[in-house]
């Protein structure tokens, strides 16, 4: 905890984000209550609200690939330059790549107060946390991390990592994938409409191309940050409700499987997941002389066994672990799809998505 306490206090973005936040739900004062279900109002401001910043991270998009391009193309400000090297000659745009880069930063720092203040507006429709909470500030730091996209590496603490099993290659091109879907997006249909238009094909209109495209995943981005807020909110209740139904002497019988269990559902989502974190947490507070730690790729032959009543017990721990985050991926689906024809297994994969969209949409998590 010291390690992430540390990265807090080095970022000058969370300490204004924490800062703001702190001050705008300072008179937040709320019974926790089942699930965290929304009423009819809050369903209809959350969704104002989603359509607000979708926009507005989308127009913020926009206009950051209309400042770095058309300064490029109506002046002489930004031409390439000559170059001699090593004998050679070549013309390379410098100084255009240099503002380009450089025009990244106000963007970032745009699409960030955007996303503190949609994480400021999602506590009041909430109406969480409550400052009379003990783990008021703690609460405040982890939305401010959810609202700065910072990694959520609190599974590190207790010694689980979602990417065993991955070689080095695929984890590298899992993290380039997930942090330049945007530019590579852009190259990709920028090859396509050269290879469409052949040379009819102006510098100018494969530069618009971004346009539209990097406006997509910053609404995309902002998305994903609400979403995990939202999480971060319900998960927590979520689980000490989810956890409340079961007898202890049912979670003894499986208490073994745990560790691969969990080691099994942080593999599928491949990376590090808060709401995950907060189900495991619930669990050793039951058993805290678990450990989770493990070294290997677990498979989801290795979680059951002859024992019926046993497997009843592991598979709604696994359904439970697989949506609280509020996803439900095709890969997910496709793993577990032998043992959900169980007869044992609670629920199909369409009852679960039901389960998911209810859980999502603010309905509180319907039991099975």
């Amino acid at each position: 905890m010291e390690e992430i306490q540390k990265k807090r206090n080095k970022s000058i973005a969370f300490r204004l984000g924490n800062t703001y936040l702190s001050k705008k739900t300072a008179a937040i004062r709320n019974e926790e209550r089942r699930g965290y279900t929304l009423n009819a109002e809050q369903k209809k401001q959350l969704k104002k609200l989603q359509v607000q910043v979708y926009l507005i991270a989308g127009l913020i998009g926009a206009c950051a690939v209309m400042l770095v391009i058309f300064p490029f193309h109506f002046s002489n400000l930004l031409d390439a330059q000559h170059f001699e090297l090593f004998g050679y000659t070549f013309d390379f745009e410098l100084y255009y790549t240099l503002y380009a880069v450089v025009m990244i930063f106000p963007e970032i720092w745009l699409l960030n107060m955007l996303n503190i203040y949609a994480v400021r507006r999602i506590c009041e429709i909430y109406r969480y946390p409550s400052a009379s909470r003990e783990d008021y500030r703690e609460q405040v730091a982890l939305l401010t991390e959810a609202g700065l996209e910072m990694p959520a590496k609190h599974m590190k603490l207790l010694e689980i990592d979602p990417y065993i099993g991955l070689t080095r290659f695929s984890y590298y091109v899992l993290l380039l994938g997930t942090k330049l879907k945007a530019t590579l997006s852009n190259v990709l249909m920028k090859f396509l409409v050269r290879r469409l238009l052949g040379r009819y094909a102006l510098r100018i209109v494969t530069d618009l191309i971004g346009i539209p495209i990097f406006a997509f995943w910053n609404a995309w981005s902002s998305r994903q940050v609400m979403k995990e807020a939202q999480m971060r909110i319900v998960a927590t209740a979520a689980t000490r409700d989810f956890m409340s139904e079961f007898p202890e002497e049912r979670l003894v019988q499986v208490k073994e499987k745990l560790n691969k269990l969990f080691h099994f559902i942080a593999q599928q989502k491949r990376q590090y997941n808060f709401a995950l974190y907060s189900f495991m947490k619930e669990v050793l507070a039951i058993f805290p002389d678990l450990d989770l730690k493990y070294d290997r790729e677990v498979k989801i032959d290795e979680l059951f066994g002859q024992h019926v009543q046993e497997n009843e017990t592991i598979a709604r721990l696994l359904i439970f672990g697989l949506i609280v985050d509020g996803t439900f991926s095709v890969k997910e689906r496709l793993t577990i799809r032998k043992v959900a024809k169980e007869e044992w297994f609670p629920v199909s994969i369409d009852e679960m998505e039901v389960i998911l969209k209810a859980y999502v949409n603010g309905e509180g998590l319907k039991r099975f």
